[in-house]
């Protein structure tokens, strides 16, 4: 019975798709430009969490299309200029029916208004996608089998985008329910994953059981829909901040190999990469994402350690951009305090410490981080120290423990003059996973320790852990 409905919603959607949409001209076949999909201004009756799990629905098919996709909150978000936009809204009625609409920019053509005629939800999202010259062989993937249940699974896909640690058990329960009735649909196994990788982040989370519950979701995703861009991105920062790079690699080579254009895999590969040494690799990843990113500002990126590790300071100190801008963003204002030090210049990077140190809900680690170096370049070396162990202390029973960042500790106990504490603390960043060889041996901060017996049997331990994996995941097997 479901695959009789399925095959006659496959057959509406083929008519559909021959039928002038309405307000529309024929779609055009082919997308010219990257993609950015937006929220509409015309939303009625949907919640904010259904809207943003909509536009993510959106975007997955526009990215198994084979298109280069990103994601932004308005249609007038500058960062879409110059690329062709997207902007989804719709009705609900009273009585539950779901009315979607799109409208289409693209440079050089005039503005495209999409109003759907089918009454099918999933369709709909389709029939929008197809304006764009868009369509992707992976929709009984993405899609779920039954129309009444897509706001349930925007739903619970708007939820796990937003993060809110506060209602992530909720969440992660909504999607389990979902994940039962559509077991064969990869977002909502997508959603479940992220939702207990947000459960794990928060301090005292869920038990082991939980991060192996969170691997297996997000292998899930990947089995329902080889390569999924978005689960892939995902599963590869979980495995890499659990120290798993081999994991993360192999989804990732992959994902690339399927996805070539989902710029979303390259900077998760480019984090992979450089926390096993393979800087070519990520460097290599980084110049994939700068093509396909395009217009897009500096600020919608990551922060590029790859460079910094390889030693291109300048680079990396300008993907940091100036820090004039108004909004909080205490991980990159930590990282442009940093690299002021590094520099050998701390009256510099004291403004960036003081900002990134500030009160907001964003990157807690690097706030603390940053009050630690803000208190010993003030002179206040025991608060720094205090301030420290208290952040180290905090870190020991995580459940994703970030060996990147745990590195990051151990510099800081260097700075503060506290060797062996900062000797425990590299070995448990390579323990955790961090093996960039490179930095390890270049990291200005770790100076002291380099004629210690214990570092130097460290570094051994990490050049032989690093040849092997530059055996078993050569350059070329990236595109590199």
């Amino acid at each position: 019975m479901r695959a009789a409905r399925t095959g006659q919603r496959a057959l509406t959607l083929a008519a559909a798709l021959l039928v002038p949409i309405s307000g529309c001209r024929t779609p055009r076949p082919g997308a010219r430009h990257p993609v950015v999909v937006t929220g509409g201004p015309a939303w009625v009756g949907v919640t904010p969490a259904e809207q943003a799990g909509l536009q993510m629905l959106l975007a997955d098919l526009a990215a198994t299309s084979g298109a280069t996709v990103f994601e932004a909150g308005s249609p007038d978000d500058p960062g879409a200029r110059g690329l062709q936009r997207l902007a989804l809204d719709g009705t609900r009625l009273p009585d539950g029916t779901l009315h979607l609409q799109g409208h289409l920019q693209t440079p050089g053509l005039p503005d495209q208004d999409v109003a759907p005629l089918t009454p099918d939800p999933d369709l709909q999202l389709q029939e929008i996608l197809a304006a764009a010259g868009l369509r992707s062989p992976e929709a009984g993937a993405i899609l779920p089998r039954a129309p009444e249940h897509l706001l349930p699974l925007a739903d619970a896909c708007g939820m796990a985008l937003a993060g809110n640690g506060a209602t992530a058990a909720q969440a992660e329960q909504a999607a389990a329910d979902l994940e039962a009735a559509e077991p064969r649909n990869a977002p909502a196994a997508y959603a479940r994953g992220a939702d207990l990788y947000l459960l794990l982040q928060a301090p005292g989370g869920p038990d082991l059981q939980s991060q192996s519950a969170c691997a297996a979701e997000l292998d899930r995703a990947l089995d329902l829909l080889r390569g999924y861009p978005r689960a892939a991105a995902l599963a590869g920062r979980f495995h890499t901040d659990t120290g798993d790079q081999r994991r993360a690699l192999a989804i990732l080579q992959e994902a690339t190999a399927r996805w070539p254009r989902a710029a979303g895999l390259w900077p998760a590969l480019a984090y992979a990469a450089r926390t096993t040494g393979l800087l070519d690799i990520s460097l290599s990843a980084l110049q994939k994402e700068d093509a396909l990113a395009g217009n897009l500002p500096e600020a919608a990126l990551l922060t590029r350690n790859s460079d910094l590790y390889a030693g291109e300071w300048d680079r990396f100190q300008t993907s940091l951009g100036t820090g004039t801008d108004e909004r909080p963003d205490p991980m990159r204002d930590f990282y442009r305090g940093y690299i002021r030090l590094l520099r050998g210049h701390p009256e510099e990077a004291q403004a960036f410490f003081r900002k990134a140190a500030l009160p907001t809900s964003q990157s807690p680690p690097f706030q603390s981080l940053a009050m630690v170096y803000r208190l010993a370049i003030d002179g206040r070396r025991p608060e720094a120290l205090l301030a420290l162990r208290n952040l180290a202390l905090s870190r020991h029973d995580a459940r994703i423990p970030d060996g990147e960042f745990t590195f990051k500790l151990a510099e800081a106990f260097c700075f503060l003059a506290q060797p062996e504490e900062a000797m425990d603390t590299a070995q448990q960043a390579f323990s955790q996973g961090f093996g960039c060889t490179p930095w390890y041996e270049r990291a200005p901060l770790l100076a002291p320790l380099r004629g210690l017996p214990r570092w130097r049997a460290l570094i051994s331990h990490l050049r032989a852990r690093q040849l092997l994996l530059e055996a078993e995941f050569p350059a070329k097997a990236f595109g590199s």
